[in-house]
């Protein structure tokens, strides 16, 4: 049936040749909309954070970066009242591989969101099923690939309650609930449930003169196979953007603490984000963007005692160039560095070309 959803609504997206997100059903008040984009990234792509071969014998390589398909419908009822639904797919099911051994992202369709709802007019919306978390929209971050990796807060949820108020006077607020294993203690790492809350300010000074603020917090828990064995984590964060005609500049901070019962092992880490961007459109008439970021995680390890302190950089730096608003090649280096808590470094340069493809 999921196939068949999405076959059709490909079909009817291909009959519309637009080039946005396509209207495919609009009728007696029920709205479908077809969107997403094409991402992939050419170069030296390097390993995640903590991977033993972190930074060494790296070859050159071709990544799906976030390939998505998006569709969502609305029906409006009375009295302020609508229903929606939203559907997102991503490629990351295992794929059988063509080249034995080639380790492809291009991959099967998965379900990456699928979420119900209600909307309340003027109140805000309120839905339900596997989707982004309030806290997706805290951070902020603005670049490509690996942009915003180390960022400490919950972003999705596979089951969850969402609530995100409209804007009131520049204010909204957001909460979250998160479902977890129904089974208690079935494996070492079963979630139990978590929670969340977010808060948001915006404020316009002029035109391309504006400050946002964000906070949020998140907090999960988690079985370790005994009623006697638990862990809580709990992270928050605040950021600040600040644009200024064709200048943005974003900062935040934030802190992550995890504690378990039964076992004494707890850490405790802080997160800093630092991102500069500059639109050479308006003062060059160059369609292109500049773009700097800079995150650094850094966590204490206590297990009785002080078993000492791991650190993790990550350096970005890229340009873009908008060949319309829907098709964007880039270019992007990274650094990436990690010390572990006994003191040994590694490091990787990650280097090359993207492009993204929207509809």
């Amino acid at each position: 049936m999921k196939k068949t959803v999405i076959a059709l609504a490909i079909a009817a997206f291909a009959a519309t040749g637009a080039a946005n997100a396509a209207t495919v059903y609009n009728q007696d008040g029920t709205k479908v909309e077809l969107g997403g984009s094409a991402r992939i990234f050419l170069g030296k792509t390097g390993h995640d954070f903590g991977k033993k071969d972190f930074g060494k014998s790296q070859r050159g390589d071709l990544k799906n970066d976030g390939s998505r398909i998006k569709v969502n419908a609305s029906h409006t009822l009375d009295n302020g009242l609508s229903a929606f639904v939203g559907y997102e797919t991503r490629f990351k099911d295992k794929q059988s591989e063509n080249q034995e051994g080639s380790k492809t992202t291009f991959e099967n369709i998965v379900t990456n969101k699928l979420f119900v709802g209600f909307g309340f007019e003027n109140v805000g919306k309120l839905s339900f099923g596997r989707q982004a978390t309030t806290a997706d929209d805290v951070l902020g971050d603005g670049l490509y690939y690996r942009s915003g990796t180390l960022n400490p807060l919950t972003t999705s949820a596979d089951k969850s309650i969402k609530f995100r108020s409209a804007d009131f006077e520049g204010f909204s607020f957001g909460a979250d609930y998160l479902f977890g294993n129904p089974e208690k203690y079935t494996t070492n790492d079963s979630y139990k449930n978590g929670a969340g809350v977010t808060a948001f300010y915006n404020y316009d000074f002029e035109k391309n003169h504006n400050i946002e603020f964000a906070a949020g917090y998140t907090f999960d828990r988690y079985d370790l196979n005994s009623s006697l064995a638990s862990r809580k984590e709990h992270n928050w964060l605040l950021s600040s953007h600040y644009r200024l005609d064709a200048f943005k500049f974003a900062v935040a901070y934030g802190q992550h603490t995890k504690k378990e019962t039964g076992v004494a092992h707890d850490t405790k880490g802080k997160y800093i984000f630092l991102e500069s961007k500059y639109d050479l459109a308006d003062v060059a008439g160059i369609p292109s963007t500049l773009g700097l970021q800079w995150e650094r995680y850094s966590e204490k390890d206590y297990n009785g005692q002080d078993q000492g302190k791991s650190i993790k950089n990550q350096y970005i730096a890229m340009a873009d160039y908008k060949l319309s608003k829907n098709v964007v090649p880039y270019v992007q280096y990274t650094r990436a560095t990690e010390k572990d808590n006994v003191g040994q470094r590694t490091s990787e340069n990650i280097y090359g070309a993207g492009l993204r493809v929207h509809f």
